[in-house]
């Protein structure tokens, strides 16, 4: 004989003559622990005083205003009393009672890293009278937990979210696996209790453990225990949902987000690098204005300022070069994705050099043939190439002369068709690195040393940018940036490369699946989310169904810097002896490993103070640019070899400290923060060394 099953509150939540209704009765509670031995503060529990686990149901918290739980005593959960005593212990427990529990405030859940723990639990019983627990074959049976998130059923954002407590204004979704992660699918409506306790194909189930102990009674009981992943939160907060009032997401290609990350990304810090001080406003087809937002840097420092008229010869030499080795990059980058991603469009109309006839394809060629290097870098303003050495005037700084022994192309798919000649199947440019490793001083031998026979600049700090016409959609402001204006048209090839891809088909299996990062969030409002707990029994279908429970209450995960969270105290503690003779008392055990050119990099910075660091970013006239020639990898009798610098922790932490102190001093003139930081206690006789100062 079969009886009918239910989900319940655990049993100690049953306090007789309590004003609860029916619903809080059934329905899961979710369990607060404020230390990290939650587990043994729970099983002892359950072992000596059952009735007061409603003490430790989850409410509303800050920093400010902590929750009132039972007293953390670390001895009651290791010391075990004996069997005969226990009944006599729970008895007199439960005679002193247990108050009432109200939650006014809307629920949060903090996260370990707070040091908060929750559990959910709940009683699988029997609907007989005394509600026995049901036994649980584990062989056959299994118990789970399934997180659900709510959305507000008509609300969009930016609009305020609906009152919580009218569920009628909210769908249940559960949280389906797909691919690395998952996204919420619609179940029901989140007051339709029928409706929304049902479980979907594909919905992640998380473990779940049981929890014995006997009740006041005498009767043994049986918990269903679950953990709440409070630190998956940014995960559940950024997925997608599909189905329900809102669209359903729209699943980005993964060549169209391997472009972005591949090339547009890089494409557009180029254009950052080159505009670094950009100015607002103007037309970025506009030479003099681009000129406006050129490096600092590249100018002569006069005693007035910089001379804007005429740059620095040797600088601008170096920029380009800088540049010049990151565009070959972006270059070959751009390469292998038209050869793997697009074989087509890439053999019959790049190599080929034949415009295609289909529109999508031809919108995509035509924005890639636009992007040509301006003419200034080829050749004079009388068309013939101009020596650097000594120009006729500061518009006179072409490439050709610059860097004798390289082609200077202005067409990027021409650059694309000479390095996909000049590569040869390799696609590999490390050869360029292997024979110059200082990419500020371009060889004058070009591919006789490895580097490619050719030049071709996607951003120049005198003469501009290389990139796609400005998309007809685009309606500037007057305080957009430059840098904005020419990014925006940038990631048209975005725009016109997805047209592409919505009737191309993939050539290749091997691409990455876009994370989280690259997917539009279904709401970033802050979420609320539920608990319900699933009893599946296989064996039993058709005649015993799943078994879904009721919601625990609606509550939101804290996010890992939320300003409310409780913070965990954390004590470091530096050296208390820090003279010669005490600081050499600590082993040197922290390893740093470092390759040769990474060794070398740092060798550059070793005559650097903090204040030409501090100077480098300020604005005209306080500016000094950094003066760290290029020493190349680390050499000991002519052998490069990289380094292992082994450091001593309580050093590094002073110097850490030091540092920290006065950068937030630095930031405190300006958002005087320091108040707000940080708090110092006097300690009265916590000397470093015994007997200083007496």
């Amino acid at each position: 004989m079969t009886h009918a099953i239910a989900f319940t509150a655990p049993q100690p939540f049953w306090r007789p003559g309590t004003p609860a209704s029916r619903g809080a009765i059934v329905q899961p509670q979710i369990l607060r622990f404020a230390t990290d031995e939650f587990i043994e503060e729970l099983l002892a529990t359950l072992e000596r005083d059952p009735g007061a686990l409603p003490q430790y149901a989850a409410q509303p918290e800050t920093w400010r205003e902590p929750m009132g739980a039972p007293a953390p005593d670390p001895l009651r959960w290791t010391d075990r009393q004996p069997t005969r005593l226990l009944p006599l212990l729970r008895r007199r427990a439960a005679k002193a009672g247990v108050p009432a529990v109200v939650a006014p405030k809307p629920l949060k859940l903090y996260q370990p890293a707070h040091q908060r723990h929750y559990l959910v639990a709940a009683s699988l019983v029997c609907r007989r009278p005394g509600l026995p627990d049901r036994a649980v074959d584990p062989a056959r049976q299994s118990t789970s937990l399934v997180m659900r998130r709510l959305f507000p059923r008509d609300s969009e954002a930016p609009a305020p979210l609906p009152d919580i407590a009218d569920l009628s204004a909210w769908d249940e979704y559960a949280w389906v696996l797909t691919g690395k992660t998952g996204e919420w699918r619609h179940v029901g409506p989140a007051d339709a209790e029928g409706a929304a306790a049902t479980l979907l194909v594909g919905e992640e189930r998380l473990p779940t453990f049981p929890a014995r102990y006997h009740e006041v009674a005498g009767q043994p009981r049986r918990l269903a225990v679950g953990s709440v992943p409070v630190g998956r939160r940014e995960t559940y907060q950024g997925a997608q949902r599909r189905g329900g009032s809102g669209p359903d997401p729209v699943e980005p290609d993964p060549r169209g987000v391997m472009f972005r990350m591949q090339v547009l990304g890089p494409w557009k810090a180029l254009v950052t690098s080159a505009m670094l001080n950009g100015a607002v406003g103007g037309d970025p087809d506009d030479l003099a204005a681009l000129k406006a937002a050129r490096l600092p840097r590249i100018f002569p420092k006069k005693d007035d300022g910089y001379d804007t008229d005429k740059p620095d010869l040797g600088v601008l030499r170096a920029e380009r070069a800088r540049l010049q080795t990151a565009s070959w990059f972006l270059l070959l980058d751009l390469l292998l994705f038209l050869r793997e991603q697009l074989p087509a469009f890439w053999n019959d109309h790049v190599l080929a050099n034949q415009r295609p006839a289909d529109a999508a394809l031809r919108a995509f060629w035509d924005a890639l043939a636009a992007v040509a290097m301006p003419v200034g870098l080829v050749t004079d303003s009388a068309g013939n190439p101009a020596t650097l050495a000594s120009p006729a005037t500061p518009d006179d700084l072409s490439l050709a002369e610059q860097c004798p022994g390289y082609a200077v192309l202005v067409d990027l798919l021409a650059a694309l068709r000479r390095a996909a000649a000049e590569t040869e199947g390799a696609l590999d440019f490390e050869g360029m690195l292997e024979a110059a490793p200082d990419p500020l001083a371009l060889p004058s031998s070009g591919r006789a040393t490895g580097w490619p026979s050719f030049l071709y600049l996607f951003a120049d700090p005198w003469f501009g940018i290389a990139a796609p016409p400005e998309p007809a959609a685009f309606e500037p402001t007057a305080t957009d940036y430059l840098a904005e204006r020419i990014t925006a048209r940038i990631d048209t090839l975005a725009e016109l490369l997805e047209d592409v891809l919505a009737q191309t088909a993939r050539a290749t299996a091997k691409l990455p699946e876009p994370g989280l990062a690259a997917r539009t969030p279904a709401d970033l409002r802050e979420a609320w989310y539920r608990i319900r707990f699933v009893h599946e029994r296989p064996d039993c279908a058709p005649f015993e169904d799943t078994l879904v429970s009721r919601a625990t209450v609606p509550f939101q995960m804290a996010g890992f810097f939320d300003p409310d969270a409780p913070a965990r105290p954390i004590r470091i503690g530096l050296p208390l002896d820090i003279s010669p003779a005490g600081l050499r008392k600590f082993d040197k055990n922290a390893v740093f490993v470092m390759s040769d050119m990474l060794c070398g990099h740092l060798d550059r910075f070793k005559g650097m103070t903090f204040g030409d660091l501090v100077l480098s970013v300020l604005p005209w006239p306080f500016h000094k640019g950094l003066d760290v020639p290029d020493k190349g990898p680390c050499k000991q009798g002519g052998l490069e070899l990289g380094v292992m610098c082994s450091l001593s922790i309580p050093i590094i932490t002073i110097c850490a400290l030091i540092l920290l102190m006065i950068i937030v001093a630095l930031l405190d003139l300006i958002f005087r923060w320091l108040p707000l930081f940080v708090v110092c206690f006097p300690l009265p006789g916590f000397k470093g060394k015994k007997g200083s100062g007496s």
